[in-house]
């Protein structure tokens, strides 16, 4: 049976010792003969899919922490912190000025959700960020009897559930900001608005349950949704309404409350925000304005982009030698050497478009010379048609 020959590049030392030195198989396994291709040829490996998975809702929580902002929200905040159910998938943002404040927000998700359930935190996956390996963690991991996994460094992929989620939920704000050019201190009432709709919106893993029905147990309506940037007519208390002024305030829909049909408003007057029940939203505007900001967008590309030039085609001009025939342009001040100089013109033109166009940038079609002077004779022998009584007699 032939052997099979390998490529020269993908020789080892095993294959080597086996093949052309004809030494047993195991014989160089005790010596270190993977040092150069290691050393060398070590790739990362790559990131397996989980081996466990919760199966109980606050059985294990995902953690990060995204900032600083450059534009800091209405409330001064530059951070934000997020808490996900590795169960039901189900997000809880909290909104923080300095990224120290992730222990309060621990303990205050911990009380909300151990209340919310009856149920205890069992277990919460974090990288080794600073934040999140403090001596305040450690002691209250202790006290409380919690189960912290860290990711190692550099690592991100480990902790996939917490890592997508918050790629999704900046690049979702980004967007939603940008479609209604709406000034990006709005930014934390955008991602409170993201979290939100997809804790109400189906997911694939949860076989099309919402992460808060599978979290809750209660199937939930969604009939008051709206479209972020929306423009909102909202009813004036009769205690700030005076007389003669109008009954409705016009503002700018940035998000929901848990308490449902309810929206947050937001005054560009006033800058500020506020909560309403009794509310017109006006949709179709937001979508014109959508629509013309796309536009908009696409004009400006094509501005941006350089427009390719025309070849023009390189026709060399008809020489004729002083000794020989008399070119139309020696008479030009004369009428006759005006009329054979409009013939002379009016072949250059023939015969440029008999010669075509180029047909690529490298190489340009041009008339034989041999055609030049014969084409300036014609232009002088060629008597044209009169264009009036005085010249046909």
């Amino acid at each position: 049976m032939a052997q099979e020959i390998r490529p020269l590049a993908s020789w080892s030392f095993e294959y080597i010792a086996a093949n052309l030195y004809h030494l047993p198989k195991g014989m160089l396994e005790k010596v270190d003969t993977y040092k150069g291709c290691t050393l060398g040829k070590y790739t990362k490996s790559s990131i397996r899919d989980r081996d466990s998975q919760a199966e109980a809702i606050l059985e294990r929580f995902h953690l990060v922490v995204c900032g600083p902002f450059l534009t800091a929200s209405m409330a001064k905040h530059r951070y934000y912190a997020i808490f996900v159910d590795d169960y039901s998938h189900k997000c809880w943002i909290f909104f923080m000025h300095k990224n120290y404040q992730t222990f309060t927000k621990f303990c205050e998700f911990k009380e909300l959700v151990e209340k919310e359930t009856g149920k205890k935190v069992k277990s919460l996956w974090s990288d080794k960020g600073g934040e999140y390996v403090s001596n305040e963690f450690k002691n209250f991991y202790l006290a409380k009897g919690i189960k912290h996994e860290l990711s190692p460094p550099h690592n991100p992929q480990q902790n996939g559930v917490d890592e997508r989620k918050n790629i999704s939920i900046v690049g979702e704000a980004r967007a939603m900001l940008h479609d209604q050019g709406l000034p990006l201190h709005l930014w934390a009432k955008a991602c409170n608005t993201i979290v939100y709709v997809q804790n109400h919106s189906p997911h694939q893993i949860l076989e099309m349950k919402t992460p808060k029905e599978t979290y809750s147990g209660k199937r939930l309506d969604v009939g008051h949704f709206s479209i972020f940037g929306s423009s909102v007519y909202f009813h004036v208390t009769k205690d700030a309404w005076k007389k003669l002024e109008p009954k409705r305030e016009l503002g700018i829909f940035v998000g929901y409350i848990d308490t449902p049909h309810n929206y947050r408003v937001y005054l560009s007057t006033k800058r500020m925000t506020m909560v309403c029940r009794d509310a017109r939203l006006d949709e179709e505007k937001v979508m014109r304005v959508s629509l013309e900001r796309e536009l908009e967008l696409h004009e400006n590309e094509d501005i941006l982009t350089p427009k390719v030039e025309e070849p023009q085609i390189d026709v060399e001009q008809p020489h004729v030698d002083d000794t020989g025939v008399e070119t139309s342009t020696q008479v030009e001040s004369s009428k006759e050497g005006r009329k054979h100089t409009r013939e002379a013109n009016r072949l250059l033109d023939d015969s440029q478009k008999n010669v075509g166009a180029p047909t690529s940038q490298c190489r340009q079609r041009r008339s034989p010379e041999r055609y030049t002077g014969y084409m300036a004779f014609m232009g002088e022998c060629i008597v044209p048609e009169p264009s009036s009584f005085k010249e046909a007699v």
